[in-house]
């Protein structure tokens, strides 16, 4: 007697061909504090391009039109781990990309230039894959200690050591 065919033994065949298209966000970015300045952390994955950005996420412009409040720096990594200082300096080789219109959206984009109390701001970043979000605002600075960094934890984030965070992105790479 033959047996019957299963067809939803085929089922997962299309799910991983469809999720394997885009690569998850990893948590490869965090925010720690150096000199008491917001710095970010990424860790590179070893790829030969990434960038950071971190931006306004509750800027409320004219209304009718929408803007976007950015700071975005890119370019080769020198190491694993870039920490860049936040508004500050680039590393060599990496470049602050200007503020332009983005014909992709209908915002105007401007350049990030100093943070203010009372402002939410998100950190992410990219490598080899997009990194999971970190919000913060100024109030969170004086949480993060010197070994430490504010990681991305679900839809949240938290405090964590420097070396935990360095460990679980390294293994998400």
């Amino acid at each position: 007697m033959r047996g019957r065919r299963r067809p939803w033994i085929l089922l997962p065949l299309p799910l991983i061909v469809l999720t394997a298209c885009s690569p998850a966000e990893q948590p490869i970015v965090a925010l720690a504090v150096q000199d008491g300045r917001p710095t970010g952390v990424l860790v590179t994955c070893d790829d030969r391009d990434a960038n950071i950005r971190v931006f306004e996420n509750d800027h409320q412009g004219e209304p009718g039109k929408s803007s976007l409040i950015r700071w975005r720096i890119g370019g080769p990594p020198a190491s694993e781990v870039v920490e860049v200082a936040l508004l500050g300096q680039p590393p060599e080789g990496w470049e602050v990309a200007d503020a332009v219109d983005s014909p992709a959206t209908e915002a105007d984009i401007e350049l990030l230039t100093e943070f203010r109390a009372g402002v939410t701001y998100t950190l992410d970043g990219s490598s080899r894959s997009e990194a999971l979000s970190v919000d913060f605002t100024l109030a969170d600075l004086p949480r993060i200690g010197p070994d430490q960094v504010l990681a991305p934890n679900g839809h949240n984030s938290k405090v964590i050591s420097r070396e935990t965070f360095l460990r679980k992105a390294r293994d998400r790479c």
